[in-house]
């Protein structure tokens, strides 16, 4: 399964997740095969990407947790979009807290990890669907926590709020790349998130907000798009740090403006990486609410070979049974003698390893003088074969 941008797309290809329109109704599902029509359309809703299955790959099955999840997201990013319509025009967002108490409810009647899939985004959904996203991780990882409810609900409303200043940044900062966000740029998204924090009327609070969403929203103010590795969050709320794994993680397995998405397991060494930026008792638990690897998911080694999950450490997910598709073996990757020697580098995006060539770049093969006399053997075989089976075939025919 691979991520293609729209301009990739080609007729023949098959789809790894369903479509949906603009209004929320489905319109192209799982395992479709692409037509001329079909990435017509996908072009004019201004979708960031999809995921296309490999020529060889199985379209695994979706289990009902997978679909409740997907339902969910797409279901709550039209509820808040009016939410915050509503509330950037000064009325009150009706629908804001029993939205709030849907996603923690839903969330929690969920027993066990959680396949929490991303679905398909645009430009023009993308803040909306990347709050609710990160709402829900919130919930997960509050709900391991094991989070009262109202403090739940507090920050799951700051997440859905925390991303309304992004909806007034110019459109040319936020397609830039972390790494190449200027001073300005960033002085400029801070204007825009505190704007739309004034929006929300601390003072007089006429939407009912709570004491822990304003705080955490303040708090969360300091955490700008470009990792600060200097930054000290050490008296912040533990629902602001909540909030940061949360956000952080979506941005970067969540298809983008500016970049591919990146899997789950590179997202989560990257924060335990971080360290320093990022809680690591937030991060274990966002790590114990996801189903990391599943039974015959591929993944690479770090000795550059393929391999096939065969059975799922429960104690420690990074580390389960696989069988190396390079030599046939089977290793126990929890195993204390291989931990130091081989390890899973990273879920693999494709098991396809032939080479992808061109027209124009096949004009430019020339073959060497050994190749051309083997193919000319290979012709002369093939062409006595050929007289040969015209003459036992003549043979045969009556007269």
């Amino acid at each position: 399964m691979k991520f293609y941008k729209p301009e990739q797309l080609r007729e023949g290809m098959r789809l790894a997740k369903p479509v949906y329109n603009r209004q929320g109704v489905l319109l192209y599902e799982r395992g479709d095969i692409l037509t001329s029509n079909m990435i017509s359309n996908i072009l004019h809703f201004g979708l960031l990407g999809v995921l296309i299955l490999d020529p060889d790959e199985t379209l695994t099955p979706v289990s009902a947790t997978e679909q409740k999840i997907e339902m969910l997201q797409t279901s709550c990013m039209f509820r808040l979009r009016d939410c915050l319509i509503a509330i950037s025009k000064g009325h009150k967002p009706q629908d804001l807290h029993p939205l709030v108490e849907h996603i923690c409810s839903q969330i929690c009647s969920i027993r066990g990890r959680l396949s929490f899939s991303q679905t398909l985004r645009s430009s023009e959904d993308y803040n909306y669907k990347h709050a609710v996203c990160t709402a829900m991780l919130c919930a997960m990882i509050a709900r391991n926590l094991d989070y009262p409810t109202e403090s739940m609900h507090d920050l799951v409303s700051a997440a859905l709020l925390s991303d309304f200043g992004y909806l007034y940044v110019p459109k040319n900062i936020l397609e830039k790349k972390e790494s190449s966000f200027t001073r300005i740029d960033l002085v400029t998204m801070d204007q825009y998130r505190e704007k739309a924090l004034h929006l929300l009327q601390q003072q007089s609070n006429p939407y009912a907000l709570g004491e822990d969403t304003f705080t955490i929203l303040n708090q969360f103010l300091g955490v700008q798009r470009k990792e600060n590795p200097h930054l000290n969050t050490s008296m912040w709320l533990l629902s602001t740090r909540i909030l940061m794994v949360a956000d952080k993680y979506d941005r970067m397995t969540a298809m983008s403006l500016n970049h591919s998405p990146k899997s789950l397991l590179a997202a989560l060494r990257h924060l335990r990486a971080m360290d320093g930026i990022y809680d690591s008792i937030v991060v274990d638990a966002l790590s114990d609410s996801l189903v990391i690897l599943s039974v015959g998911q591929s993944v690479t080694l770090s000795n550059q070979s393929l391999a096939t999950v065969l059975s799922v450490n429960e104690e420690d997910p990074l580390y389960p049974q696989v069988l190396d598709a390079g030599n046939n073996k089977v290793y126990d990757l929890g195993s204390p003698k291989l931990r130091d020697i081989i390890e899973i580098t990273d879920i693999a995006t494709t098991v396809d390893r032939r080479y992808v060539c061109d027209e124009q770049t096949l004009r430019h093969f020339v073959p060497d003088s050994r190749l051309q006399a083997t193919t000319r053997r290979i012709r002369m075989r093939l062409e006595k074969a050929k007289q040969r089976e015209r003459a036992r075939k003549h043979k045969q025919s009556p007269q």
